[in-house]
């Protein structure tokens, strides 16, 4: 029915109507008692063509209700009610209107305040107390959600259909206007323009998309120098036949190690193995043995070839040409005369050593060969020192190719931030969760809060102990009724890869969350802090780039007690099932502050701030990478 048409006639003959209370008005005897305390004026015949309306609803940040009367007499509204459901109505008579007046005008609106619910709720317009009352509702709307107290009522009375709402607004400045054309929920509609007192003007919000790429980031593992020969005190070169470097370290499965160390009778030479790297694990096993076939000699393109300027001459250090090609590339793949390269493991330890041994030595009438300091790099991703055809990354690889000096690189890999943790170096190696990626309005982010014990039914336990991103998922979209994207990727994510998402419908003004599990922990998570990551700049327009990495933080969800990163029992790799751990006696979420990394043998890293993103100029524990690109 269209409202504008709805004739008010009332045979008033002296009817005394019963009223009966929102509160208990499905008791009998109290609406007896509430008859005998309370009875409704009389009303007298009339067949004016009187219509009064919601109007306009603004039921987040300043609650806000404004009825027009589109009819074409006055109307006094004192004795008309508000009604949410039952302990929740109010006599529109005893309201301080915001503007108009209670005794409303034809074409006047009538603004008043009243608490409405932020999230789901059904507001009735009544000319009695008779809440129960289908002929007493004179208008209905509901948001949210179905199901609403009086909804039922509102279908009796032909104001409403069942199972209809209107969407949750998404901006608190926003409200619900009436189109004026019927009584179902799309004749109201989201409007960012408010006009309280005055004709509705409906503005849609206007909404952007996001493209979203979470990036495990984890490289750097481990490094150190190696420049003692073995059997020396000090550091120095291996210049004789059979004399060797050596160096141990610790690495798991998934990781690789990349070294360099000069060929000291060249310009530039060095060995090293191939540039993605040397394999430690395979199948889960250590890898062990000789590996030389593994290992090339290497021409950084930093001088000329020139036995004149040879670094092994006096002054040839600093005495080379430019080379013509600047590329790192292979002088050749078979140094089987030249050195020989094995690795050991120590199971009770798991510790690798690897031996490096000159087969030549200095005074080899054809194949001189001096093996100079070099460094070793536990690594996750291909290309821990060089590409191969790439220019040198002026890092310090030259400086060990042509000086055998890798202090350099040595300083470039262990570089601390303003808080003293790690700029480069990763604190452990693991995978990540299926995650999700979200945008809220709020001061706060509704998903967490730190300082606090995850929400029950909320996810966050689920996603923190066991990488499950599909109850955290229901809870953001169904509860807490905000843009919401699982990854598109539903398996774990190794070093090198991504999850992407894509968000959709995010009204201006929103920021952007997330949340992934780091895999090797029991029950750690990585988010952006609590305020959000402002997806829009101050002029509304939508921002790109990888800022968001900065301020991701890795957070303890406090719901399992913590095991050794990498090696617990009760992590997802190795645990007997869903949710096997000890309960934590701290259930609050709090920053990981610090990690013991046994993986590799780094031992304690501390972040005070619980830093994940990489590149962040406090350092931290360098694990992830979030890109943001606006459509």
């Amino acid at each position: 029915m269209k409202k504008n048409n709805i004739l008010k006639s009332t045979l008033a003959a002296m009817l005394v109507l019963g009223l009966a209370s929102c509160e208990n008005d499905d008791t009998s005897a109290q609406i007896a008692e509430e008859q005998q305390e309370e009875q409704t004026p009389e009303q007298p015949m009339t067949d004016e063509l009187t219509s009064v309306v919601l109007n306009e609803v603004r039921y987040q940040g300043e609650d806000t209700i404004e009825i027009l009367n589109n009819g074409t007499e006055s109307v006094d509204l004192t004795n008309y009610w508000l009604c949410l459901g039952p302990g929740q109505y109010v006599e529109i008579g005893t309201l301080t209107p915001i503007r108009g007046s209670i005794d409303l005008a034809s074409s006047e609106y009538l603004v008043v305040s009243y608490d409405l619910p932020d999230n789901e709720g059904g507001l009735g317009l009544y000319n009695t107390n008779e809440f129960t009352n289908s002929n007493a509702l004179v208008d209905f709307v509901q948001w949210g959600a179905t199901g609403s107290a009086r909804e039922n009522v509102a279908i009796a009375a032909g104001q409403w259909v069942a199972g209809d709402f209107v969407p949750v607004v998404t901006n608190a400045n926003n409200a619900i206007a009436y189109d004026g054309e019927g009584d179902v929920a799309t004749d109201w509609n989201e409007t960012t323009t408010l006009t309280f007192g005055e004709v509705n003007v409906i503005t849609e919000p206007i909404t952007s998309s996001f493209n979203i790429t979470i990036t495990n980031i984890i490289n750097y593992l481990a490094v150190q120098v190696f420049n003692t020969p073995n059997g020396a005190d000090a550091p120095g070169p291996v210049t004789n036949k059979d004399g060797s470097y050596y160096f141990d370290f610790q690495a798991v499965p998934g990781s690789k190690l990349s070294f360099a160390t000069m060929q000291v009778v060249s310009n530039d030479w060095f060995y090293a193995p191939v540039a993605t790297g040397l394999e430690l694990f395979e199948n889960g096993n250590p890898v062990t043995g000789d590996v030389t076939n593994k290992i090339y000699l290497w021409d950084s393109g930093t001088e000329a070839e020139n036995p004149e300027t040879f670094t092994s001459v006096p002054g040839g250090d600093v005495a080379g040409e430019p080379d013509d090609d600047n590329t790192v590339r292979i002088v050749t793949t078979d140094v089987t005369s030249m050195v020989k390269v094995t690795l050991d493991y120590d199971e009770s330890t798991r510790t690798f050593r690897l031996l490096i041994t000159n087969l030549k030595g200095a005074m080899d009438a054809n194949v001189p060969v001096i093996l100079a300091p070099g460094i070793a790099v536990i690594h996750a991703l291909d290309n821990a020192l060089f590409t191969t055809g790439e220019p040198d990354r002026e890092l310090g690889l030259a400086k060990i190719a042509v000086q055998g000096n890798p202090s350099n690189l040595y300083e470039w890999f262990t570089e601390t931030g303003s808080t003293g943790a790690p700029l480069r170096l990763s604190s452990s190696y693991g995978v990540f969760a299926p995650a999700v990626a979200y945008a809220f309005e709020s001061e706060s982010d509704p998903v967490f809060t730190q300082g606090q014990a995850a929400v029950v039914g909320s996810g966050i336990e689920e996603s923190a102990e066991d990488g499950n991103n599909q109850i955290i998922f229901d809870y953001i979209n169904t509860t807490l009724g905000i843009p919401v994207a699982k990854s598109n990727e539903a398996m774990p994510i190794a070093p090198g890869q991504s999850f992407t998402f894509t968000l959709e419908d995010v009204p201006a003004g929103y920021k952007f969350g997330y949340n992934t599990m780091l895999v090797s922990s029991n029950d750690w998570f990585m988010a952006y802090n609590n305020e959000g990551y402002p997806l829009f700049d101050e002029n509304g327009t939508p921002k790109s780039g990888p800022d968001a990495t900065e301020k991701s933080y890795l957070y303890d969800a406090g719901t399992e007690v913590d095991q050794a990163v990498g090696f617990g029992a009760d992590q997802p790799m190795r645990q007997s099932g869903p949710n096997s751990g000890a309960a934590d006696e701290n259930t609050a979420i709090r920053r990981v502050s610090e990690i013991e990394d046994l993986q590799f043998g780094k031992g304690i890293i501390s972040s005070p701030a619980g830093v994940v993103g990489y590149g962040d100029p406090r350092g931290g524990y360098n694990l992830v990478k979030v890109t943001i690109s606006a459509n």
